[in-house]
Formats: structure tokens, sequence, C-alpha cells
């Protein structure tokens, strides 16, 4: 069981540098622990690129799915 509430699951795939930048700290202020796959890679101040990756994918635990989308959608985005 435990094994599939930490499943990954997408939310939301945008390319838009403000939404990302607001879903990001929409899940960071809620302590929702999330995952940016492709595009730019802000972690510990070090910015990664990966140039064929125009989108960021947000994922999350399946367990933090239903929260997450709806802060999202609280917060004027559209989840996957």
């Amino acid at each position: 069981m435990d094994e599939e509430n930490n499943r990954l699951v997408t939310i939301l795939t945008t390319g838009d540098g403000g939404q990302i930048a607001l879903a990001s700290s929409i899940l960071e202020e809620a302590g929702i622990p999330y995952f940016e796959k492709g595009g730019i890679s802000r972690r510990l101040g070090i910015y990664l690129i990966n140039a064929s990756a125009r989108f960021v994918e947000f994922q999350v635990r399946s367990a933090d799915i239903v929260a997450a989308r709806k802060l999202l959608v609280g917060g004027g985005l559209k989840p996957d």
C-alpha cells in the first residue's frame, strides 16, 4: 500500500515560467513534496537546463494528488 501512495503522478504540465513559479510556490507553501520533470531544475540554487525539454511536468506522490490539484486550481492553474 505504501508503494502505491508514493508513486509519482503528473498533476501539471506547463512551459509558462509564471505558472512554473506559481505552482512551485503553492506546493512548497502547502508542504507537499513535488518533483519538476524536464525544463530547468532550480534545486539548491543551481540551475540545470535540459535544452530538449520545453515543458515542465509537476509530479507529486499519489497520496497527495487530491490536495495538490485542489490547491493548484485555487491558485488559478489548470491541473492535468
